[in-house]
């Protein structure tokens, strides 16, 4: 058993400010075995969910992709599993996490059964530099070369990752580019806007414009 998998492949108790929480809810065999687990992370309520370097609100790269962890992570949030269709391969198993009929965020699950990434594409998101959806290309201060062209479900996209937080993508959408490759930078910064922010762990994130 991994590490990630140690902390958080059980229901777990969530460290409040004033210290560790408390549950009175009687252990199963296997958390017998395993011993009590803890996280000191807070659960998100609600206002700006914060996508940063380390992770999406009270998802970090420790989180399972577990239904169970996620619903005590977001639980005023409607957390239900659900099956991407996207191209001609087989359906991805993901969770969907919405509250007040906004959607949240799409978690996606690794061949390994972790999280593979946090999509966050609606709502009040925020990224590493406070940055908001629908923001303008030009505002954000990229360049061409930290950026990349999308492919598969981002096609038509522009990618783009900041040297300081490589685990952030920023997907940027450019309205009637159908061409191949990167749109020029004159094109991006009239019309490109942000569409969605894209974390991953550290393993599976790409950096620039590799």
């Amino acid at each position: 058993m991994t590490l990630r998998h140690s902390y958080l492949a059980l229901p777990f108790v969530l460290l409040a400010a004033c210290g560790p929480a408390k549950t009175d809810k009687a252990p199963t065999t296997e958390e017998a075995g395993q011993g009590a687990t803890t996280l000191a992370v807070a659960p998100y309520a609600g206002g700006p969910l914060k996508v940063s370097n380390d992770g999406v609100g009270p998802i970090n790269s420790a989180v399972a992709f577990d239904l169970a962890t996620l619903k005590v992570l977001f639980p005023k949030a409607k957390v239900e599993q659900a099956f991407l269709h996207s191209g001609e391969g087989p359906a991805l198993p993901i969770i969907n996490v919405e509250q007040d009929n906004t959607p949240l965020a799409e978690i996606g699950k690794s061949d390994d059964g972790d999280i593979a990434y946090v999509r966050v594409e609606a709502g009040d998101a925020r990224g590493p530099r406070d940055e908001q959806l629908l923001a303008k290309w030009g505002e954000l201060g990229f360049t061409l070369d930290q950026c990349r062209v999308g492919a598969g479900r981002e096609i038509n996209m522009t990618i783009c990752v900041r040297p300081d937080a490589p685990q952030v993508s920023y997907v940027f959408g450019v309205p009637g580019w159908t061409k191949a490759g990167l749109p020029s930078e004159a094109a991006l910064k009239a019309k490109g806007q942000l569409n969605a922010l894209i974390w991953r762990p550290a393993e599976g994130a790409v950096v620039g414009a590799a």
